[in-house]
């Protein structure tokens, strides 16, 4: 048979839709009654009483019609015999007298023989004064003629004409018919006693009150009987509706749908827990095999193999696990346990089983499964030798340091071997030199330190298991006891060490009750020489004032005898000498500029008035001024300065930043050389590089830059004179405006300054 394609949700759930599935086509009458069967149980017993109770009226009804009939139909035969006996009379002559009452005889004699007299009926006849004159039947001449006729009855007699009822002497009721004599004057009486007449109605009444009394107590049976079986058939309903309640619940919480399947007709009974766990809802019935092979995996064809078969053998067992497409599209493993069936009556075999949603017991083994697997490459990746046995002494998993260490194959540690026992007969095994417990907390769980003949050491931990195994660890502490030994030793060096401390903290209390003075001393030292230093800023720039008043006198004379305003001074050598006192002159107070600067901010008397500076046009007079001296040596000077390169700072202290740098870098350049400007501007700072490639400062030199009138002393820069004051300026300057100044160099390639001054300003504007 060629499986279809595994159909989509949308097709499993339109598949075993309720017009999806096989139905019975003749339903029984217990099926479609079985609405109304609640009502019937009610209904039949109320129908059988009332029809007990319609038959018993229905039955007293016609008794009593019965006798009234059978009453009329006497009144009317006793008027008719009336009748013949007055016709009788009619065609007879008869004589006065006697002869007259023998007429009267006779006519009641051959009527009584022609309408036959029935047992109770008589018939009398008196003459004018009520005399009875004849009678009929014989037996009662004798007893009544010549008697009053009014002494045979208690009740008054009728009147001629008149049909009533009456009662006689003897208590008994009867019917009277009177007529007067045609013939002579008197009456005809015409009597029928009621029990005689009614002699034959009462044995039709008995016949027909036992047949009402027999129907009746079988129909009361039959009704009791249909009562019992009712009741015993809710109960059996009820049973049956419990116990398949009881059922599907159980199915239902243990994931399991039942399945009764027929094989020879194809068809199969799955119970609600079945759809539900395909997870269709609220449907009970018939599955066709045809309907549920697209539902099956195609890689699962067991079930078809089983739709094949002809015979089951019921003694046989079958298991078997197979997927199915849930309602949602997806996979779900079910697995089916049951057993063949043949039924009484039923030609084909079938199988009857239970079929259990394992899609969650499949996922849990296989995460268990690989939770398993990482726990034992969890074990096998312990450095210690790891052992676990069970309550009977057996190893559960072991790694492979465990087998390692006690000589042992892998198959002979493999689990449920006895533990003692592979421990016993192992021969690489380690041999015990000596061993001993440390510590035992519970029963079962101790830790054992042992001397292997090896000279190794081991520490084995074993604890207890709450199943009555136990866990054990061998730990390899070798390192550790070797390590202890030399702790050992190192502790009893130590004490020794301590004793010698002890013996030496004396000489150091000493010592630092002398450090302690020193320091006291120094702390003095240091405030005078802070004063001196004070001392000596202010004299530098008390000097540097005073030396300012003669120099700039000697300046100006000797401009005016070099320029020659009063005339030729006489021999040329006079003007030389003019113009060397003075650049002389100028060149020392440029020196004096510099002290009296350096003083100024060492002793704090100077002052930063920020203004808004434009750096660009600071370095271009910057590079004026030194443009000339770098000319002279053949210098190249490059300048990099974007525009817009503005910052709040004291435009007087930034242009001289610049010129001692680039004085400095023409200075200690060589000719032929250059000297490179670059400025850029990034968060919130303006960093300004002046880099040459002049005779360049060793590495241990730099720290010493920067420090007033200090200079680095080589063979190049003891050519050039100088306070060495101007790094010094230029690193205070810049650092009273909240920046910094630091410098890289190369011994013979360059040096390069890097100047970083904050845009907005320095925070306090005083030194």
């Amino acid at each position: 048979m060629e499986r279809n394609a595994a159909p989509s949700a949308d097709a499993l759930i339109h598949a075993l839709r309720p017009e999806g599935f096989a139905r019975s086509i003749n339903a029984s009458i217990e099926t479609r009654l079985a609405p109304y069967e609640p009502l019937l149980r009610r209904l039949v017993p109320t129908l059988i009483v009332a029809f007990i109770v319609v038959m018993g009226a229905g039955a007293v009804q016609q008794i009593l019609n019965n006798r009234t009939d059978i009453l009329n139909a006497l009144e009317a035969d006793l008027e008719v015999a009336a009748a013949a006996v007055e016709i009788d009379l009619a065609h007879r002559s008869a004589a006065a007298g006697a002869a007259q009452a023998a007429a009267v005889q006779a006519a009641l004699d051959i009527t009584a023989a022609r309408i036959g007299v029935q047992a109770g009926r008589a018939m009398l006849a008196t003459d004018a004064d009520g005399l009875v004159v004849a009678a009929t039947p014989p037996s009662l001449r004798q007893r009544w003629l010549g008697r009053p006729a009014g002494d045979a009855f208690r009740s008054a007699l009728p009147m001629a004409g008149a049909g009533s009822h009456g009662t006689l002497t003897d208590g008994s009721g009867a019917i009277i018919v009177a007529r007067a004599l045609p013939t002579a004057p008197g009456r005809l009486y015409v009597v029928q006693t009621t029990d005689a007449a009614l002699a034959q109605w009462g044995r039709s009444s008995l016949l027909l009150g036992t047949l009402f009394a027999t129907t009746g107590l079988l129909l009361l049976v039959i009704g009791f009987a249909f009562h019992v079986q009712t009741v015993r058939a809710a109960t059996a309903d009820m049973i049956n509706h419990n116990a398949r309640a009881t059922i599907d619940a159980a199915l239902e919480s243990g994931g399991c749908g039942l399945w009764d399947w027929e094989i020879g007709t194809s068809q199969m009974y799955w119970s609600t827990s079945m759809f539900e766990i395909l997870g269709i809802r609220d449907r009970e019935g018939l599955v066709t095999f045809d309907e549920l092979l697209p539902l099956l995996h195609p890689e699962d064809g067991y079930l078809g193999g089983i739709a094949e078969l002809t015979d089951l053998d019921p003694r046989n067992a079958v298991d078997f696990q197979f997927r199915m497409r849930h309602a949602d599209g997806r996979w779900i493993w079910l697995r089916a346990r049951g057993r063949g069936l043949m039924l009484a009556g039923v030609s084909h075999p079938r199988f009857v089983g239970i079929v259990v949603d394992i899609t969650e017991q499949l996922d849990i083994a296989a995460r268990n499964a690989a939770a398993d697997h990482r726990i034992r490459e969890a074990i096998e990746t312990i450095s210690e030798a790891f052992v676990v046995c069970d309550d009977e002494d057996r190893i559960v998993v072991c790694n492979s340091k465990f087998r390692e260490l006690n000589g042992l194959s892998e198959d002979e540690a493999r689990p449920g071997a006895r533990y003692h026992e592979i421990l016993a007969a192992a021969g690489g095994g380690a041999k015990i030199k000596e061993g001993r417990i440390l510590s035992e907390r519970a029963p079962g769980s101790r830790d054992i330190e042992m001397e292997l003949a090896d000279g190794r050491w081991l520490q084995i931990s074993e604890r207890r298991t709450h199943c009555g195994g136990f866990v054990s660890v061998g730990t390899d502490i070798t390192a550790l006891k070797r390590h202890e030994t030399q702790l050992t030793a190192s502790e009893q060096r130590l004490r020794a060490s301590v004793a010698q401390l002890q013996k030496s903290q004396y000489v150091l209390e000493m010592q630092t009750q002398q450090l302690a003075e020193l320091a006291e001393k120094y702390s003095d030292q240091k405030t005078q020489a802070e004063e001196a230093s004070r001392a000596k800023s202010e004299f530098l720039a008390n000097m540097s004032h005073e030396l300012r008043t003669p120099l700039n006198a000697i300046i100006g004379f000797s401009e005016v005898l070099k320029e020659g305003h009063f005339g030729p001074l006489g021999a040329p050598k006079y003007g030389e000498y003019a113009k060397d006192i003075h650049a002389s002159g100028h060149y020392l107070l440029s020196l004096i500029d510099d002290i009296l600067d350096m003083a100024r901010i060492e002793a704090g008397r100077m002052r930063l008035e920020t203004v808004e500076t434009r750096l660009d046009e600071t370095l271009e007079e910057t590079m004026r001024v030194v443009s000339k001296m770098a000319a002279d040596k053949e210098i190249l000077i490059e300048a990099e300065v974007p525009t817009g390169m503005d910052l709040v700072a004291d435009r007087r202290a930034v242009k001289q930043i610049t010129l001692n740098l680039l004085s400095n870098a023409v200075k200690f350049t060589p000719r032929g050389g250059m000297i490179s400007v670059r400025a850029r501007r990034a968060r919130g700072y303006i960093t300004l590089a002046i880099e040459d490639t002049g005779i360049g400062i060793p590495r241990h030199a730099i720290a010493k830059l920067g420090k007033p009138f200090e200079q680095v002393q080589s063979q190049f820069s003891r050519n050039h004179q100088g306070s060495g004051l101007g790094l010094a300026i230029a690193k205070s300057l810049a650092e009273m405006h909240g920046g910094s100044l630091r410098i890289r160099s190369t011994v013979g390639q360059g040096t390069t300054v890097v100047v970083r001054l904050p845009v907005d300003g320095p925070v306090s504007v005083e030194a």
